[in-house]
């Protein structure tokens, strides 16, 4: 199942879709859901999150939340780079 398929069965919209690399200038998320996306694009472009944006974070979750998101958002990049390195194509459904 694609990234894309498996965020619509979760009720992930087209419009959140097209609006996920700039959630900041979205009404569509919460600002907690804007403060974890935030930290998945700065961990996966970047591998680092600045202090302004933990902060922000720690705003939105507790100790726990943190820890699991981080682990989700290292494991979905995980999981994207070895897929590249092998040429791998994920189902479509």
């Amino acid at each position: 199942m694609s990234h894309i398929s498996q965020g619509r069965a979760l009720g992930i919209t087209k419009d959140m879709v097209d609006t996920i690399t700039d959630p900041e200038s979205s009404t569509l998320f919460t600002d907690d859901e804007k403060a974890a996306i935030a930290l998945s694009l700065a961990l996966t472009r970047d591998a680092h999150a600045s202090e302004e944006l933990f902060a922000r974070v720690k705003e939105h979750f507790d100790e726990r939340q943190i820890v699991e998101l981080v682990v989700n958002i290292g494991v979905a990049n995980l999981n994207n780079r070895f897929t590249e390195a092998f040429w791998a194509d994920l189902p479509t459904e």
